[in-house]
Order: structure tokens, then sequence, then C-alpha cells
């Protein structure tokens, strides 16, 4: 059934996009196959009554190596023919292969259907006096390719990236935008997000009094990029303990030029809009900052540095010691470092790492490219963990700490993949 909606939705663009307006139509596929290491879902069960043992939840078990495949594909149109006027229609799908009788909770037999998405839907229009922008997209607020705190509305301050990603960060949402030129390197933007459904109460379409907004300034002074913005976030969310969050202010302030290098700084924190607000604001505090420089090593060769942290002053400098019933720490610093280098216009080799200072573990990939052909490349990444049990990142997880679905590499895993755009 997937498969038949996916080729109706190419054959209609091919046929009827060109015959409405210019544009780009384009197709990316990815195959990968990958062998890492992992371990087995065991059911833990409480056995105060052991006539009847209850089922309280799941740990890890034996490591194994295992070999899967995946793929993913993307489908997009962008118009041409209206230089006032651009577009863009991107699709994803995806095929996980899981071996699901060794997936917990999932009976064996049952069908793993294709994951489909959209992940851009927008038109853009530029008037003479302004720009709008509907659909579902990105807004880039603040600076930093990792970490970034100015991004206050799609959020950059997480460690569940995928490092061998071209683009780490790629979030979307449904929104409004309305952009407002002051000159030639200042504006001033306004967002609205429409309100999310609470389902728990029954709803099918959000309350307008749920909806968030925002706005920011954007200019530039003595060759520095200056930002600042606030936005009123009423997106659902709960804390650790389940309790329903309030709406939060959201300012932030961003600063970017060039000394040598590329630098950019960013910071941003929130206060609830009733309640306490020191718990929220010692929480929510982040400062982020980078370098950025890339040097021409001769005609064909070029190698690049890049340097990002994310520090919260209110967040612990010690090492912590956690159980299963404790929350995973959270460290008042992460590093973000990479290298990268290309000998040759086809080939790239690159070196990408999270580290945490704190409890002294990373995460890190190193990663080969090579452009064989025009729209075709050859992809190998090595991706591994460095820490004790308990670490931010962990080499070998305690069984007690393994979260299925949330840990999946216990040590190390090695990819190879091929890309190819038409």
């Amino acid at each position: 059934m997937v498969k038949k909606t996916l080729m109706l939705l190419f054959l209609a663009a091919a046929v009827l996009l060109p015959t409405t307006a210019e544009g780009d139509l384009s197709m990316e596929l990815g195959i990968s196959h990958i062998v890492l290491q992992t371990r087995e879902t065991e059911p833990v069960y409480d056995m105060s009554n052991p006539e009847a043992p209850a089922l309280i939840g799941t740990e890890g078990g034996d490591k194994y190596w295992a070999l899967t495949s995946s793929g993913s594909g993307a489908f997009s149109f962008k118009s041409s023919g209206n230089k006032n006027v651009k577009a863009d229609l991107a699709f994803s799908f995806a095929f996980p292969e899981t071996d699901i009788s060794e997936a917990a909770g999932v009976p064996s037999g049952t069908v793993l259907m294709p994951l489909l998405s959209l992940d851009r839907a927008w038109v853009k229009a530029r008037f003479p006096w302004f720009r709008v922008a509907l659909g579902k997209t990105r807004l880039d607020w603040g600076e930093g390719f990792v970490f970034n705190a100015g991004d206050i509305i799609q959020g950059s301050t997480d460690t569940t990236v995928d490092l061998t990603a071209a683009e780490l960060r790629t979030e979307t949402n449904w929104l409004a935008a309305l952009n407002i030129p002051l000159g030639r390197f200042s504006f001033i933007e306004g967002v609205y997000l429409p309100p999310e459904p609470d389902i728990d109460a029954g709803e099918s379409i959000g309350r307008i009094n749920k909806s968030s907004g925002g706005g920011r300034l954007y200019t530039k002074l003595a060759g520095v990029k200056i930002e600042a913005g606030y936005f009123f976030d009423q997106t659902a969310a709960d804390n650790s303990s389940g309790e329903a969050l309030s709406a939060r202010h959201e300012p932030y302030f961003s600063l970017q030029g060039n000394l040598l290098a590329d630098w950019y700084l960013s910071t941003s924190a929130a206060l609830p809009d009733s309640g306490n607000p020191e718990e929220l604001f010692r929480d929510s505090l982040n400062i982020s900052g980078g370098l950025f420089y890339i040097k021409q090593l001769n005609s064909i060769s070029t190698i690049s540095f890049r340097i990002e942290g994310l520090y919260n002053p209110f967040f612990s400098w010690q090492e912590e010691s956690r159980d299963q019933n404790s929350e995973p720490p959270v460290y008042a610093l992460l590093l973000y470092p990479e290298i990268s280098w290309s000998p040759v216009d086809t080939v790239n080799l690159s070196v990408r790492s999270i580290w945490s200072p704190v409890d002294m573990s990373a995460m890190a990939a190193i990663g080969a490219g090579w452009n064989v052909f025009e729209g075709f490349d050859l992809n190998f990444y090595a991706v591994a963990n460095a820490g004790d049990p308990d670490d931010t990142f962990a080499w070998n997880r305690d069984n007690s700490l393994w979260i299925p679905g949330v840990d999946i590499i216990d040590g190390a895993a090695f990819i190879l993949g091929i890309n190819y755009i038409y």
C-alpha cells in the first residue's frame, strides 16, 4: 500500500508539476549496511509474589554483533519559474530491518511497516516590502552547527544527533513567518506556530489559545552580526516527574563575526508563564559558542576545523554515579570538535565527536566519502562510544541502564552506504 502511494505521488509530481510551473524535480536514495554491537533485551519481573511475577520493565541482556540494512529516500520539488515565489516539497521513507523475534513487546511475526514522513512543505513569497513563509519548514535562529542556544524553536542543545549525517539538525515545524527588511543586512521577523491538539483530552484540533509565536531582530554593526529574539512557547511538554509544564517565555541573544576564524556565541533561557521561575531558569540557561576555520591548501585541497561548546553554569561539574532508578546526569559542559579534509574535489575525510569532559566520555565518528560519479556517493563510517558503563557515552553500558529503543549501539558500529541524487 505504501509503495503504491509513493509511486502515485512520484507520477503525479512528474506529470502535473512541470505543466503548471518551472521547477527542479529530484529524488534522493540512500542504502546502508550496518554492522554493530548491540544487546539482547530481557524482561525484568517483580518476584515479590513468585507465583504471579509481574513484568516491571526490561534491561540489557547478552551482547552480540548484528548486521542490518536500511534505506531512505526523499522526493523534492523546488519551483524556479518565478524569482518572487519559491516552493519545496520533500517526503522521506525508511525501511528498518529489525529482528522482531528479539524485540521486547513485539509479537513474533508482526510486520514492520515502512516509515513515511513529510519533511518539508513550504511556499515562500517575496513582496516589495516584506516576505512570507508558510508551511512545514525550519527557521535558523541563532548560530551553531550542533550546539545552538539561540535555536529556541526547534532546540539544538541535546546530544541525540546522527554524526554520520550531512546536516545534524533538520527538525521542521508547521509555521507562518513574516520577514520585513530594514536595510541591506537588517530585518525583523515574526513567527506563528499553530497549536497542537491535546490527545489525552480528546482533541483532534488544537485550541487557538494554545498557539506559540515570537520574533527576532537581525542586524550588523561593525562587521558583527547581532541577533536577538523572543519566543512564547506553549508546546505540550512534561518534566521528569510527568507533570505538565506551563507556557514558557524564552528570550535569546546571538553574535557572529570573523577574527581570523568565524566565531559565534548564543545564549538563551526560559521563564514560566506562572509558578516559580528559579528552577526552570536554572535548567534552561544555556550558552553556546564556536569557532570555524577553513584553509585552502592548494588548488584542489582544503581542510576545515570546527569546535563548539554548550555550557550551563547551574549543571554539575562533578561526575555522578547512576542506577536504574535515577535520571541520566546532565553535566555543565559538552564539546563538539570536528576536522574535515578534502585532498581532492571528490574525496572527503572527517572526524566528528561529542565529548563530555566532566565524566570523560565521548561519541565519535570517523568518515570517508567518495563522489564516484555525478550525484553518486560512496560513504563509510566507523562510530564508537568511549566511557564507563554509567557515563553519558558508554562502551559497555550496564545491563540495568540499557534502555531498549533508545540505546542501540553498545560499543561500535560500521556503516557502508551509497547515496544517489537524480
